[in-house]
């Protein structure tokens, strides 16, 4: 399933708001509108005081406050000037709105802040809502929980911008929200996502049910193959619609090939077993799929 086109971001932003900038670098090329959600506080520094009393903020209670409005209107004002319109192309650039609000503790207004920018942007309907995403990385902690619960209560697109780029040099992570996913899938998907959940690959000849003695099963928990999915869930095929629909939520992957043991000794001679990739599908479940077949199980959504 095509990722979708992200033409709207939201996001907390504070004393570093570089998080943004990320994003718009890795996920920005269709963005329309950003829409920086600040309060305009003066604060010191949030706490770092141990059980102990001891504090490993070199900052707190030195009296130096942090001016969070003054932070936002400058990074606000910078984004403005780097992503303003082109001249004689008024739909080029990006729309960059200021969104005060009054308390960042506040888990409610925090929410409601939030929802109420998703549905001011909604009255355009060619916004949908998978074209929204939620940049989390920024406020408060009881504002990261507002935000997830924005989450629930919208299905808007949540991101995260990590603390430091992976093996790609991409700093944003995509996350994966998959209590959503058990409002669209029926009974028999979720049936077979607890399957694929509660299976162990191993590495067996084709046609064998053991592995050969001796020889490293390299077990895989959460994966099975086409054939062993057919036998499980007793039926002539395997449920194509449903596994598609599973990997397009991304709570599986549908690979290609596995390995088997193929015995490549001649006739006489005793087996020698060798991994050899077989052409044939498997489904393997992703971490999102872990934790929704839990979800199903902890709610009694799943057959036994």
């Amino acid at each position: 399933m095509a990722s979708p086109k992200i033409t709207v971001l939201i996001a907390l932003i504070g004393k570093h708001p570089q998080h943004v900038e990320h994003f718009i670098r890795e996920k920005g090329n269709n963005l329309k509108t950003i829409h920086l959600l600040h309060t305009y506080d003066k604060d010191q520094p949030p706490s770092r005081d141990g059980i102990d009393g001891t504090s490993e903020c070199k900052h707190c209670g030195s009296g130096a406050l942090i001016d969070y409005g003054a932070l936002a209107n400058k990074f606000v004002k910078k984004l403005q000037r780097k992503y303003k319109p082109e001249k004689g192309k008024p739909k080029s650039g990006i729309t960059i709105i200021s969104e005060p609000y009054d308390d960042a503790h506040d888990l409610w207004e925090v929410q409601d802040r939030i929802l109420e920018i998703v549905g001011n942007e909604r009255e355009d309907d060619s916004v949908q809502l998978n074209n929204i995403a939620l940049e989390i990385s920024g406020g408060t902690n009881i504002a990261a929980a507002a935000q997830i619960f924005a989450i629930y209560n919208s299905e808007i697109v949540p991101f995260y911008v990590d603390n430091k780029p992976d093996e790609s040099g991409n700093w944003v992570r995509d996350i994966l929200v998959p209590e959503n996913f058990g409002k669209k899938l029926s009974q028999k998907a979720k049936n077979v996502l607890k399957v694929i959940a509660d299976s162990e690959f191993t590495v067996k000849p084709d046609g064998h049910s053991e592995t050969p003695d001796g020889e490293d099963p390299h077990p895989v928990k959460g994966q099975i193959t086409r054939k062993d999915l057919q036998r499980k869930l007793d039926v002539p095929r395997a449920p194509d619609g449903i596994l598609k629909k599973l990997e397009d939520f991304k709570l599986i992957e549908i690979l290609s090939k596995y390995d088997v043991y193929t015995d490549k000794s001649d006739e006489d001679d005793d087996p020698a077993w060798e991994l050899v990739p077989y052409s044939f599908n498997a489904y393997k479940i992703t971490r999102a799929g872990i934790i929704a077949a839990r979800r199903f199980k902890i709610s009694k959504q799943v057959q036994k």
